[in-house]
């Protein structure tokens, strides 16, 4: 659905180890199978990731594939917790 749009896939390194290889294939084709189908389907969406666990830790620990960490680490942007008391946030 979101053709040339864009997803955001939240909590990326949740994702089971079983899963990440279709999210590879889909980033490496840019096509993919709904489930049931039997054609593939081109796609140019963009994918915006985020997560709150180190992702290269998770590759080191053998619960990330290292090629998805290396497709995903294109533009990182490190935000620190909003719980951080030495911040100040004003609207």
């Amino acid at each position: 659905m979101a053709g040339q749009g864009t997803i955001f896939l939240d909590e990326i390194g949740e994702i089971p180890f079983e899963l990440q290889s279709k999210l590879l294939r889909f980033l490496q084709e840019k096509e993919f199978e709904r489930l049931g189908g039997e054609k593939k389907i081109k796609s140019n969406a963009r994918i915006i990731t985020a997560t709150n666990k180190d992702l290269w830790n998770l590759v080191q620990a053998g619960s990330f594939r290292e090629d998805l960490y290396y497709r995903l680490n294109v533009a990182t942007i490190k935000v620190p917790p909003l719980r951080s008391g030495n911040l100040i946030y004003r609207f």
